[in-house]
């Protein structure tokens, strides 16, 4: 430890006590999870809290998971799984806060909705159908968009690699399908 120089101690390195094996994971790794939660929670800072949330909890167990057959995948479930307690935590907010704007009486004008909901691009609606529709090959190709392989996409989502391959194709062309038709309807100015 060092000081300011007026005497003032500066905290120990907050990554010196994590162990390089799973520093070493975590770097090469972080980019396909930030990426995959990027997809689902479609803000950068939300993103970045959940893959730390969910790197503090494989480190927590780090030990187990290196034992484990495909820890890679275990690995992703965990982030998967903060994900979803990030999305519910979110959920839980939002109704708290609109039970409380209807107990004020104040209410969301017309304007406020569409403003909103036009934030939303084509491939953001096509990827919520094409989860709505195919969930398995929405997880596949958001795990492919991750930079996981179709071995890693197969042992995390329980199929074939081969499955994996023929799901990951099927939803990426529906997407794309989806994708144009939103955007059609978008500048044809026709409701979706």
């Amino acid at each position: 430890m060092s000081d300011y120089g007026d005497g003032q101690q500066l905290r120990p390195d907050p990554m010196g006590g994590l162990r390089g094996d799973f520093t070493a994971f975590f770097k090469e790794a972080q980019y396909g999870y930030l990426g995959y939660a990027y997809q689902l929670l479609r803000h950068r800072q939300d993103a970045e809290d959940v893959v730390q949330i969910a790197g503090m909890k494989i480190h927590a167990k780090w030990d187990e998971f290196q034992s484990h057959p495909n820890f890679r995948a275990l690995c992703l479930r965990v982030l998967r799984d903060a994900i979803k307690d990030y999305i519910r935590s979110r959920n839980r907010a939002s109704r708290r806060e609109r039970a409380a704007a209807a107990e004020a009486g104040l209410h969301q004008s017309c304007v406020d909705q569409i403003l909103h909901l036009g934030t939303f691009d084509a491939l953001d609606r096509a990827m919520d159908e094409l989860a709505r529709r195919e969930p398995v090959q929405a997880d596949c190709v958001r795990l492919r968009v991750a930079q996981l392989s179709y071995e890693e996409i197969a042992e995390t989502l329980g199929i074939t690699p081969g499955t994996a391959r023929t799901y990951y194709s099927r939803g990426r062309q529906l997407a794309k399908e989806l994708a144009a038709f939103y955007l059609r309807n978008d500048q044809e100015g026709e409701p979706s």
